[in-house]
């Protein structure tokens, strides 16, 4: 079965990117509110996805947001030698606010502000689309760190990511 020419030609443009942006921006401010339980914590927002690299298409798209915590962070010691992780654990001490802790506080946020229309998902919560505001998933994560050196906490060199748990508390690195 061929494929009508006027399926491709709207296929073939991008999304609602006013309404996307629009429902980004408005869940953006209520996670970045100064009343929410992590305000004092340093953490940042951003797009993800399709609408964060423009590949999204024509109404198939969702809105994926992260909102990443640089308080704490998980590691890949692999490429260190032993020295460098023994030199590693001296420097840095366990978190005490952690990602359970930042999921827990992110989705009580999301579910004061949208209510039923937030669900808990095995890897993001999800808001439902309301009116003018698109399908959202939000990734709640914390930085991700792969060493591949480390002297100090003022001497190291490692690349940057994100990691998050899912429900049955595997870890997701991206």
């Amino acid at each position: 079965m061929a494929i009508p020419e006027s399926q491709l030609e709207t296929w073939s443009h991008q999304g609602s990117v006013t309404q996307s942006s629009n429902t980004y921006n408005t869940i953006k401010s209520v996670l970045e509110a100064s009343t929410t339980p992590y305000a004092g914590k340093r953490f940042d927002v951003f797009l993800q996805g399709s609408y964060g690299n423009d590949t999204n298409i024509y109404a198939e798209s969702d809105v994926d947001i992260v909102i990443r915590l640089h308080d704490c962070f998980q590691s890949d010691l692999s490429s260190l030698t032993e020295e460098e992780k023994a030199a590693y654990k001296s420097a840095f001490r366990d978190a005490t606010y952690t990602h359970v802790d930042f999921k827990r506080d992110v989705l009580s946020v999301l579910t004061a502000q949208y209510g039923v229309a937030v669900t808990a998902g095995d890897k993001a919560i999800a808001i439902g689309a309301s009116g003018s505001r698109r399908k959202a998933d939000v990734i709640v994560a914390i930085q991700f760190r792969r060493y591949f050196k480390f002297r100090s906490s003022l001497d190291s060199k490692y690349v940057e990511g994100i990691c998050f748990w899912n429900r049955k508390g595997e870890q997701i690195t991206n």
